[in-house]
């Protein structure tokens, strides 16, 4: 690969940057539309920047900070993300296939209406992200915190949740045709209860 500076890559709209080595930071709030990043390893700052319909692909992340970017319809495929901070980040309608989340911030994280197939996020942070309208398909959640995430109208195919924090997750019902650890439907059965309005009967 190719080192390179982001501040001094050409990343307008349209543009493919391929096999490089990218660290840095993007300048602030750098817009471009349908951007191609390939064959690639970025561990650098992406922080803020405006990239509708972007491709990235075959390519890693790691240390990256992707927090706050907007990348509606954005492909992300055949890609690797760990301990990478995407707080904030936007991507609805986005199409995200082949894939690996490991120790990941994705606080805040925008993936309504996307299409989400062969993924994994492991060890990540989504609390208060949204789901709400995607499609997950052969998708696993290990050891993340979904803590007051949005699941509503999701649709679930193969998902697998192992270890997960589920406290305040807005509508747990669509949850359904996923899959647990008995041990795991056993510690959230009060919070599946609740979601299905079934009391709680004393001793007495």
């Amino acid at each position: 690969l190719v080192v390179a500076e982001l501040e001094s890559v050409e990343l307008g709209d349209d543009a493919r940057l391929d096999g490089l080595a990218l660290r840095g930071a993007l300048p602030p709030d750098l817009a471009a539309r349908a951007a191609t990043l390939a064959g690639s390893r970025i561990a650098g700052s992406l922080a803020g920047a405006r990239l509708p319909d972007l491709h990235l692909h075959d390519s890693e992340l790691r240390y990256a900070d992707v927090a706050n970017v907007r990348a509606p319809r954005a492909a992300l495929h055949r890609v690797t993300l760990r301990d990478c901070r995407l707080t904030g980040v936007q991507l609805g309608e986005a199409s995200i296939r082949d894939a690996r989340f490991t120790a990941c911030r994705l606080d805040l994280a925008v993936l309504a209406q996307a299409k989400l197939e062969r993924v994994v996020f492991a060890g990540c942070v989504l609390q208060d992200a949204t789901f709400e309208q995607a499609q997950l398909r052969d998708v696993r959640f290990e050891h993340c915190d979904l803590t007051g995430a949005t699941l509503g109208q999701v649709r679930l195919e193969r998902v697998e949740l192992a270890g997960c924090a589920l406290q305040d997750v807005r509508s747990v019902t669509d949850l359904r045709g996923a899959a647990m650890p008995w041990p795991d439907l056993v510690e959230h059965a009060g919070t599946l209860a609740a979601a299905l309005g079934i009391g709680v009967l004393d001793d007495g």
